[in-house]
């Protein structure tokens, strides 16, 4: 199917180019995916997903035109191509466009991309994942008041890139997700957690850890409590962690936001922006991680970035278009996670260095403070302003850990965030695309009640 989907999209250069674009590119994708959701113990939905298209991007005279189809028959190919076209020459001209990527001599190999057995996975044998996860959590919250919501996806990819400049890669990949989501009732109190795995393995996935996990957080949850707010330090466990810096830092070194002036570091290039222990990487070459591939949305090759070493800002994520823009080195972060869109700039597998300690470790030198299991808030991205809601936190008092918490915030600028980090420890999570460990920030302004 590979080699397929190379010669339409081979094929719809030669029509593009045809018709006189200067330069063309197709992006071609056919994919498969399972979703089985499950309510109150039954099964809520069970839907198979099957999709396939191509997507066009046309330049003349420095006019950009984009079109695509759901599909990848031959008269349909072709009329998005002419579509493409019309509009590339019904564009503006792009001053700052300088050229799509080149073929180039070498390509890295990564392996783990690809489970035969997750894309041969039967529904039945994906329904059976389900139930695993289900009965788990059951057994632990068992003669407690609950409901569970959980589910499993299963998803199965070829993607092929070609353009007019010699540049023709394909890859498969496939990637499986589980999770479960415990509702407890206790007297007045309802609370609720959730626990998840994904990995490009099937052989990764522990539905027994999930449903446990899932069952223990949501029990922990119980009796929240406001507390008397200040400046304390914050500890922020994997989940946490993944969600600021993955949020947090990861959009605002692309090169984009930067040369728009939407980045808080548009001013830090080169600059110490955290402390000496905050080394992060983009690095696309991890095996079997969930951003890993050997060449991004627009066929140039992947690679691994330094981000920060000991502190310092060293690179920004770059596609074709900003390399160009910026007259430097094209990282290979073009982002395109559909053939129906244009690329954009994103990481890989966006990862922290990890240091030592395990998460209670961190805990046990805290004398007052909080712990940040879950936040779903984002920076300012211009400013680097933070105000996160602790939708699981915890207070810390003497080393140890007291109560849950309830309309608990942090508030920080993402600046003084990343220079107050104090400690990194070993306990590194695959959080999608951030891969990271716990951390602490000596410092911030909680706010509660």
């Amino acid at each position: 199917m590979s080699e397929q989907l190379l010669e339409i999209g081979e094929r719809a250069i030669k029509m593009a180019e045809k018709l006189g674009a200067d330069q063309a590119e197709a992006f071609v994708g056919q994919s498969s995916s399972f979703v089985i959701d499950v309510e109150n113990s039954a099964i809520k939905s069970a839907e198979e997903q099957h999709d396939a298209g191509i997507g066009i991007r046309t330049i003349t005279e420095k006019k950009i035109g984009f079109a695509y189809v759901t599909t990848i028959y031959e008269d349909d190919v072709k009329e998005a191509v002419s579509r493409s076209f019309d509009l590339a020459k019904a564009s503006i001209p792009d001053p700052e466009f300088v050229s799509l990527p080149s073929v180039s001599s070498t390509y890295p190999e990564v392996k783990g991309l690809f489970d035969k057995k997750i894309k041969e996975l039967s529904s039945d044998g994906a329904a059976d994942y389900v139930i695993r996860v289900i009965d788990a959590t059951k057994e632990t919250l068992e003669g407690r008041d609950y409901a569970i919501e959980g589910g499993i996806q299963t998803a199965s990819s070829i993607s092929a890139v070609v353009n007019s400049l010699g540049v023709s890669k394909s890859a498969e990949k496939t990637s499986i997700t589980l999770y479960s989501l415990p509702i407890v009732k206790e007297g007045e109190d309802q609370t609720t957690s959730y626990e998840y795995q994904i990995s490009r393995k099937l052989s990764d996935i522990d539905p027994e850890w999930i449903g446990e996990n899932a069952a223990r957080l949501t029990l922990n949850n119980l009796g929240p409590k406001t507390i008397e707010g200040g400046e304390m330090p914050v500890v922020f466990a994997p989940l946490g962690a993944g969600a600021i810096l993955g949020r947090g830092f990861a959009g605002a070194v692309s090169a984009e936001e930067v040369q728009k002036g939407r980045s808080y570091i548009s001013d830090a290039f080169g600059d110490k922006i955290a402390s000496e222990i905050v080394n992060i990487t983009d690095d696309a070459l991890l095996h079997s991680g969930i951003g890993s591939r050997s060449f991004d949305g627009e066929g140039h090759p992947a690679q691994r970035t330094s981000i920060t070493e000991s502190g310092v800002f060293k690179n920004l994520l770059h596609n074709s278009y900003t390399a160009n823009k910026d007259d430097v080195m094209n990282t290979g972060n073009a982002s395109r996670p559909s053939y129906s869109g244009l690329p954009s700039i994103s990481t890989s597998n966006f990862v922290l260095s990890p240091g030592k300690g395990t998460l209670d470790d961190l805990i046990s030198e805290i004398d007052r403070g909080v712990l940040c299991n879950r936040t779903g808030d984002r920076p300012n991205m211009t400013t680097g302003d933070l105000s996160a809601l602790l939708l699981e936190g915890f207070y810390i008092r003497n080393g140890e850990i007291q109560h849950p918490l309830k309309n608990t915030l942090v508030g920080i600028n993402m600046r003084d965030l990343l220079t107050r980090i104090n400690r990194v420890g070993e306990d590194t999570r695959i959080t999608f695309s951030m891969v990271t460990p716990s951390f602490v920030i000596d410092n911030a302004t909680v706010t509660s009640g």
